[in-house]
């Protein structure tokens, strides 16, 4: 037998897997390539279903003093930024959370009778109030607690203290002066900053497609492995004097201004002797809080270094008699908010000869 004709029968016996093959590697290729389609239209459908879902199962009222339940959209809030101020809530209605335009919050009740003197409200997520409706936010128990003033919650989400100056700066130039500002939350930057991430899916890691996008999941579900960038004393260092840093800058500001100012250190899960049996459900919130206690320590041990007599530190004022807080980011329940407000409110009575009787040009 030839040569030739030993080619052509090897040839003719391998061609029906080789076809197969290929006809396998098309059908994977389509696969894929559908499922690159359809990817991006599953997860807005899937957003969209949340969305109504959660504002179906959030509508009715929450029980006093339940720290678990959290009343807030399970896809979350619109957010937009503007240069150097990121975070900013978009406009949203529901029956729990509203927001205008300018990312105004609103306090779920009327205005006061007698209306003397206006504030803003500024922070990040915990002085917006997320977790809890309009009128349970710590803007809305200030505004009861005065009764003669109007307080403007302009707080943003995941916005850090620079972030708030500028903020301040741009509603300032467009509204007017207000008669104080609260700038509610200085600690956020830390927890930002010490926020652990995954080693899988980092922050600006993308993903060419579906199968490389599942690949990542899965090895991140598998793996509990997280970055800890203050386990180290370095980076925990860093962290703090960055933190301390732009409380510096901010107060510098403030007193440029020449408008009455209160900066309020929240309480933490984190502080010491706080009650946050709610939190400790597993291995990972366990490590994080333990983790995050020697940071704060530190942190706040930096803190009474400064000569800020506009400083209300809140941190370990809470009760321990049950929980106040609704996750280790350190979102408060509505009683939490509660008595966080009535203790902002006592030390700001104590200094009522320094607010002016100016009312900026809002309306809600």
């Amino acid at each position: 037998m030839s040569e030739k004709s030993n080619s052509s029968q090897l040839q003719s016996k391998f061609r029906p897997y080789l076809i197969k093959l290929f006809q396998v590697f098309i059908v994977i290729c389509l696969i894929d390539g559908f499922l690159d389609i359809a990817y991006p239209l599953a997860i807005f459908t899937k957003k969209k279903i949340k969305t109504v879902t959660s504002e179906i199962k959030n509508s009715a009222p929450m029980e006093f003093n339940e720290s678990r339940k959290v009343i807030i959209p399970a896809a979350g809030l619109p957010l937009r930024n503007e240069p150097g101020i990121r975070n900013i809530v978009s406009e949203y209605k529901s029956k729990t959370t509203n927001v205008n335009a300018d990312g105004l919050r609103y306090n779920g009740q009327g205005a006061p009778a007698k209306v003397s003197y206006a504030g803003f409200l500024l922070g990040s997520s915990t002085a917006f109030g997320y977790g809890v409706s309009d009128n349970q936010t710590i803007a809305a128990h200030l505004e009861r607690e005065f009764n003669h003033a109007r307080i403007y919650n302009y707080a943003g989400l995941g916005q850090p203290l620079p972030d708030n100056i500028l903020r301040w700066y741009d509603l300032q130039k467009k509204n007017g002066k207000p008669d104080f500002v609260i700038l509610a939350g200085i600690n956020y930057q830390l927890f930002n900053d010490c926020r652990p991430t995954s080693k899988v899916n980092l922050p600006g890691n993308t993903h060419q497609n579906i199968l490389s996008y599942l690949s990542g999941q899965l090895i991140d579900r598998i793996s509990n492995e997280r970055i800890m960038p203050c386990a180290s004393s370095e980076g925990l260092e860093l962290a703090v004097r960055s933190a301390i840093l732009s409380i510096e800058n901010a107060v510098a500001f403030a007193r440029k201004s020449g408008t009455t100012f209160y900066m309020v250190n929240l309480p933490s899960p984190y502080d010491a002797n706080v009650n946050v049996s709610n939190l400790l459900n597993t291995m990972n919130e366990k490590n994080y809080i333990s983790a995050m206690q020697r940071v704060i320590n530190h942190y706040h041990r930096e803190l009474t270094k400064l000569d800020i007599p506009e400083l209300i530190d809140l941190s370990n004022s809470l009760p321990t008699d049950k929980p106040y807080f609704l996750d280790v980011g350190g979102h408060l329940s509505k009683e939490g908010n509660r008595l966080i407000s009535e203790k902002i409110f006592d030390h700001i009575a104590g200094n009522k000869s320094h607010v002016t009787a100016r009312l900026p040009q809002h309306t809600h």
